[in-house]
């Protein structure tokens, strides 16, 4: 019987129904059934313990596997496309050149503007082996079949590829789970659950850019109606009310006339102002702005360096001390509600409440209390996030050295520099508008503020020379 199944409905179901309705004649030896003797009283219970040793078994390599992820081990068998097992010592994974050389050039073409689909086609284009088919015609171990044709890449193979933090040399461990030994089917963790161990192997991917595809990735640009797919798109946010900018433009729109507009003021004019901007004056601000980026880093590293870092830090502490805050008072009003909750109860059965007042007054109190508690886990979650990001200057310096004189904007240059653009509602009178520049790795800076008082500084110097 511990051989047919574990599962003590399911056996129920084939001894109990399919059997006799399709006259199956069922005998377990050594537990002495056989279904022509008639039923046997005993063999539910013995179904229970057999699942019962099933779940034991279960819980025990559970606990092994967890032992094992924790201790920065690799749990995955078959390491990912870009790495292979060191022959040396089979916990350990090494560079595999030929397929991280494609695994670099797949991040790099998204860094260029390709989206998954069109990075799959190129890759097809160049007759490039889907990782099954590297995998077999290297004689790796593959967790797939190939397929027809090995040079066939989806979008989907792409996206994993370009989401793994394994590329940075990290170990990941706990991605995903099962709801029971029973079921096979894997869900997702959180992110924030997954347990990483750093620099565990060598990195094929550089941290910088992989946070550049991460941006990329998290601000996918869409053609517009039209056809259009503008460098900007993805990167535009209302500063006022937080909602995406859209491109808009019509068939007898000429270049200059094209505009962006707050995607929440589409959705109703009482909702949020226009903030229109043109594209034309969009670029050249943006144009401008990492001009004197360049020029400011390029000539003041060092201070650059400090001052980005002085500024992240007091960003940071700021926002750390409102989050923190915000959840303190969440918890407080949360352990009031229990109390108040706990209260009204007692007064239902003393009788001073009606059972009516009584369904109202706590179904309020308990949605406000739930309403809290998500509140609650998010603020926990970005707190968390925030505390193990870091500001990294450097990679800012490393991108800046790659451009010391930028004539045009492409969307592989804007996705490189900057996280997201910020603009505000034009005033009326001055006809001016704030338009903030939040870059990759340091946020936002002031490079015109930055420039013009190192300017300032250096006239005084030669002034007192």
């Amino acid at each position: 019987m511990s051989r047919f199944g574990r599962d003590y409905l399911q056996v129920g179901m084939y001894t109990d129904v399919l059997f006799p309705e399709f006259g199956v004649h069922f005998i377990a030896v050594n537990d002495g059934v056989d279904s022509t003797r008639g039923e046997n009283e005993f063999t539910a219970i013995r179904n229970v313990f057999n699942e019962m040793y099933a779940r034991d078994t279960s819980k025990k390599i559970r606990a092994t596997w967890q032992s094992k992820g924790k201790s920065g081990e690799h749990l995955t068998t078959i390491p990912p496309y870009g790495y292979i097992k060191d022959p040396e010592d089979k916990k350990k994974w090494i560079v595999d050149e030929e397929a991280a050389a494609v695994v670099q050039k797949i991040f790099s073409l998204c860094v260029d503007g390709l989206g998954p689909t069109q990075i799959a086609k190129w890759l097809k284009q160049h007759q490039i082996l889907n990782p099954t088919a590297y995998a077999y015609s290297k004689g790796l171990p593959a967790s797939n079949k190939p397929t027809a044709d090995p040079y066939k890449w989806t979008n989907e193979t792409v996206s994993r590829i370009l989401e793994r933090v394994d590329y940075l040399g990290h170990t990941v461990n706990f991605k995903t789970t099962k709801q029971s030994y029973k079921s096979k089917k894997k869900l997702w963790n959180d992110p924030a659950d997954w347990v990483i161990f750093e620099n565990t192997q060598p990195a094929i991917i550089e941290e910088s850019v992989f946070i550049i595809v991460q941006n990329i990735r998290k601000s996918r640009r869409r053609p517009t109606k039209m056809g259009d797919m503008g460098i900007f798109s993805g990167l535009l946010y209302c500063a006022e009310c937080g909602g995406k900018m859209y491109q808009c433009r019509a068939t007898n729109f000429t270049e200059e006339q094209k505009y962006f507009i707050c995607s929440t003021y589409r959705k109703g004019k009482d909702l949020c102002t226009t903030h229109s901007i043109k594209n034309v004056v969009l670029h050249e601000i943006v144009l401008r702005n990492l001009r004197e980026a360049i020029q400011y880093v390029s000539q003041h590293e060092a201070e650059f360096m400090q001052e980005a870092a002085d500024i992240s830090m007091r960003d940071r502490d700021a926002e750390f001390a409102r989050k923190r805050d915000t959840l303190a008072k969440a918890d407080k009003r949360i352990a009031e509600l229990d109390h108040i909750i706990s209260k009204l109860y007692e007064d239902n059965v003393m009788g001073k409440l009606s059972d009516d007042r009584f369904i109202k007054l706590s179904h309020d109190y308990e949605l406000e209390q739930s309403n809290l508690k998500s509140m609650a886990e998010v603020l926990r979650k970005e707190l968390k996030q925030q505390e193990q990001q870091k500001t990294n200057a450097k990679a800012f310096v490393a991108a800046v050295k790659k451009y010391t004189d930028m004539q045009e904007l492409d969307a592989a240059v804007l996705r490189e520099f900057i996280d997201r653009i910020e603009v505000s509602h034009a005033d009326k009178k001055s006809k001016t508008r704030e338009i903030t520049i939040v870059y990759n790795f340091i946020g936002a800076f002031d490079f015109t503020r930055a420039i013009e008082e190192a300017r300032n500084t250096t006239e005084k110097q030669q002034k007192t020379a």
